[in-house]
């Protein structure tokens, strides 16, 4: 198996676990967690995405580094993405529900007029499908962009 590939089932695997642990911890519904989940889901991306372009710096050009990127981030989005619905359709069928309702808790709670509150709820309000495939989206960018930058350093010997 090559490093990209074994760099984005380690993504795809440990994004996915943690997603699982904020809903089984009931931290969904908290109002800063779901945001400290995405960016430790993006730091923990650029990482591994650096490390892989790292191993294959000196067998790989410049195109090379972004298609490595690429390959991660497409394997590890296809996990992220049926972990996620997993998760969110199948295991915790009630995940939107409950993020829905907290942030309604938290807009009444703040005293909040009517349409406010609403808008708070449907900002809260997702899919199974849509946020799966907005977590393999992200994944997949953030893969290419920070292969292209961590692969330009690299290749000029700079890191």
């Amino acid at each position: 198996m090559n490093i990209p590939v074994k760099y984005g089932i380690v993504l795809g695997v440990i994004v996915a676990a943690m997603g699982f642990a904020l809903a089984t911890l009931g931290l969904h519904t908290n109002e800063v967690t779901p945001t400290g989940f995405v960016i430790a889901a993006i730091i923990i991306n650029v990482v591994i995405v650096v490390l892989a372009v790292r191993r294959t710096a000196r067998s790989s050009y410049w195109l090379q580094q972004l298609g490595n990127g690429l390959v991660l981030g497409l394997v590890g989005a296809v996990i992220i993405f049926l972990g996620s619905w997993f998760m969110t359709a199948m295991v915790f069928p009630n995940y939107y529900t409950e993020f829905a309702e907290a942030a309604r808790a938290r807009a009444v709670a703040g005293g909040l007029p009517p349409e406010e509150i609403e808008a708070a709820v449907a900002m809260a309000t997702g899919t199974p499908v849509g946020s799966a495939f907005a977590g393999a989206l992200g994944t997949v960018i953030t893969s290419v962009v920070f292969a292209g930058i961590a692969g330009i350093f690299y290749r000029a010997g700079r890191i």
